[in-house]
């Protein structure tokens, strides 16, 4: 009789949801785990830093959205119940800063789909481009922070790709000099300093033993989609170009690298460059 008395309960009880609520897509929890942190940088952050909180705000937002989109969408076309991407102020860490969301990216992309780590790195380049990228540290030989070769082949490949590509911007950027107003020379000069800073490093990453790589090319040649400046219209030109390609090409090779150490040292690279 207790047994005939359980089953209506029990079947009131599953008129209230779907079997997709019960065994149906849940959200993300390295993706989620994300979005709380962005969130509580936003909620918690300093007030003082308004750039900050807002870009943590506005990312938090893309990683819920993220999380949706992992979950994919039910035979209605809407994102199931299960897929559960609500929080509040209570279920937040506290809030942290760029260095550790450096380090936070860079554990999570290894554990987020593959399809999410070009969104988690770019948010960590976004915040870290906010400030002044110090690369000093990682060329110095006294300090802890000091970069060590590469060892993984992919990488060390990228690394020296970029070195190429590095040595051929600032070509480039010797070129549109000579054709430059004040204001473009100011602007190619601190192109020029940033770009030294970032060689020094990937030359850092290479091994010793790969000395010609670090050796800029003995000439170059404009690829299609540049051409040689003869105006400082041109040469202006020029130069917003091969920094916005520059500055894509980096993004890219944070987002793809095959280690941590590597990823790290390119999210930083990128951002320097993205803040030049």
């Amino acid at each position: 009789m207790k047994k005939l008395l359980l089953l209506p309960a029990a079947a009131l009880l599953l008129t209230s949801c779907t079997v997709m609520d019960i065994v149906g897509p849940r959200a993300n929890g390295e993706v989620m785990a994300l979005a709380k942190q962005a969130s509580a940088d936003w909620v918690f952050g300093d007030p003082a830093s308004e750039q900050w909180r807002e870009l943590r705000k506005a990312q938090g937002d893309e990683l819920q959205n993220e999380a949706r989109r992992l979950c994919g969408l039910d035979t209605a076309g809407n994102t199931p119940a299960s897929c559960d991407v609500a929080y509040g102020d209570t279920d937040l860490p506290a809030a942290s800063n760029a260095d550790a969301l450096l380090e936070r990216t860079v554990a999570a992309a290894d554990k987020v789909p593959s399809e999410t780590v070009d969104l988690v790195v770019a948010q960590a380049i976004d915040a870290l481009a906010l400030s002044p990228v110090d690369l000093d540290a990682l060329t110095d030989p006294a300090s802890d922070a000091v970069t060590v070769p590469v060892a993984d082949p992919a990488d060390a490949e990228a690394v020296r790709d970029m070195l190429a590509r590095e040595n051929a911007v600032d070509y480039g950027l010797g070129i549109a000099l000579a054709y430059a107003g004040p204001e473009l020379r100011e602007r190619i000069g601190i192109l020029r300093k940033a770009c030294h800073e970032r060689t020094a490093v990937l030359s850092q990453l290479l091994d010793t033993a790969d000395g010609e790589a670090k050796v800029p090319a003995s000439g170059y040649e404009f690829a299609d989609g540049y051409a040689e400046p003869a105006d400082a219209e041109e040469a202006a030109q020029l130069v917003k170009t091969m920094q916005s390609d520059l500055v894509k090409q980096w993004r890219y090779q944070a987002a793809h690298a095959e280690s941590a150490q590597w990823r790290e040292n390119a999210i930083r690279l990128a951002a320097q460059a993205q803040r030049a």
